[in-house]
């Protein structure tokens, strides 16, 4: 059977933050709105005029913008709204993918049909948002995650874009530099720098197996990927009554990867204790961050087949550990194990043995390497 082509949207509030601050406030519209204490959460586009930017320390940009208006994080307000919209959203379907209080994917393949064009749509999506809440948004629609994601980031604030196809991707992103691309963050980017490799364009005439030798295994098949507009994630539907999860504050923020990543193992040993006292299987694994600016981001997996086994876990997270963001500070760490089956035994097939046994042949290797080298 023909696998049917899918239609993700994906929505950005604009400026979240900030804007449900103008929105309560009439008197702050068109002047510059900065919310953080210490460290700028959300600024609005006026601030971002005078080269404000989230993650940035307030006493900086006050040097920059002396006379923004400065205001304290709210987040049992931005919560409600953010519940508020997420409600709207599930009104049109299920198949939402909320990744923080201002954003998500929606899987819109079937409804879409239900309207003459994806410009009515969009715009119709957006009217609701306003309507219900006051708040402005971008949407990005496209064939999978990456280019719906990519699209809504195109045209801010208030824009819509499409990607509607991977040929349309190629004329989108061909000429951007690398920084566009999912996964390429500041050490990335210098990396690949030093390569002389500054724009897309330069990406698209690297082999992977070159982009594997300068960027490792993993994140070099996942920019080779997605720089070609290949992503096969799908939207991930979580439920509540389908899930286990543990998390963890931390009084001193995170910064060492190392100690992240034992974090990270340490949290899945005791999620995955739980997994099995109540004999459970999963197939979805959920990382997910909260940095010092409050600012919330997840990362999710799922596999073909449900697991309970821990070393299966381990190789997910491994997979998901690459694509988060370790530049800034950290205050919490997750794990959610979803996509729960109750005393159900699956058998590996043939195909996953063999890929688990490649995989770990491929790590022997890279340990024997690095035990040379060392």
């Amino acid at each position: 059977m023909k696998r049917s082509k899918k239609i993700i949207l994906h929505y950005d509030m604009d400026a979240f933050y900030a804007s449900v601050e103008i929105r309560d406030r009439p008197n702050l519209r068109g002047k510059p709105v900065i919310v953080g204490t210490s460290v700028i959460t959300t600024c609005n586009y006026e601030a971002r005029k005078y080269g404000l930017h989230s993650a940035m320390s307030v006493t900086k940009a006050r040097g920059l913008c002396p006379y923004g208006i400065y205001l304290k994080v709210d987040k049992e307000k931005y919560s409600r709204v953010s519940k508020q919209i997420k409600n709207l959203v599930l009104r049109l379907t299920n198949k939402v993918e909320f990744l923080a209080l201002d954003e998500g994917f929606v899987d819109i393949t079937d409804i879409i049909k239900n309207y003459p064009s994806y410009e009515v749509f969009a715009e119709k999506f957006q009217r609701g948002i306003l309507k219900n809440t006051g708040l402005t948004c971008s949407i990005g629609i496209g064939y999978n995650k990456l280019s719906a994601k990519l699209a809504s980031d195109a045209k801010k604030p208030g824009g819509v874009t499409f990607i509607k196809n991977i040929d349309e991707f190629a004329d989108f992103i061909s000429d951007k530099g690398v920084k566009l691309i999912p996964g390429v963050g500041k050490k990335t980017q210098e990396i690949l720098g030093r390569k002389n490799i500054v724009q897309v364009s330069d990406v698209l005439k690297m082999s992977l197996q070159e982009l594997r030798s300068i960027l490792g295994y993993n994140r070099g098949e996942m920019i080779y990927e997605y720089c070609r507009g290949i992503d096969n994630r799908k939207v991930s539907i979580e439920s509540k009554m389908h899930s286990i999860s543990n998390e963890r504050t931390y009084s001193s923020p995170l910064e060492d990867k190392e100690f992240i990543w034992s974090e990270f193992l340490n949290l899945l040993v005791k999620t995955h204790k739980r997994l099995k006292y109540q004999k459970f299987h999963t197939k979805t694994l959920t990382l997910k961050v909260r940095y010092l600016d409050r600012k919330i981001i997840t990362r999710s997996k799922s596999m073909h087949i449900s697991t309970q086994n821990i070393e299966i876990l381990k190789k997910l997270m491994v997979e998901l550990f690459e694509e988060i963001d370790l530049e800034e500070k950290i205050k919490l760490l997750g794990i959610n194990l979803g996509n729960l089956g109750e005393n159900k035994e699956y058998q590996l097939s043939f195909k996953n043995i063999e890929d688990i046994k490649k995989e770990r042949k491929i790590q022997e290797l890279k340990d024997k390497i690095n035990n040379f080298k060392n």
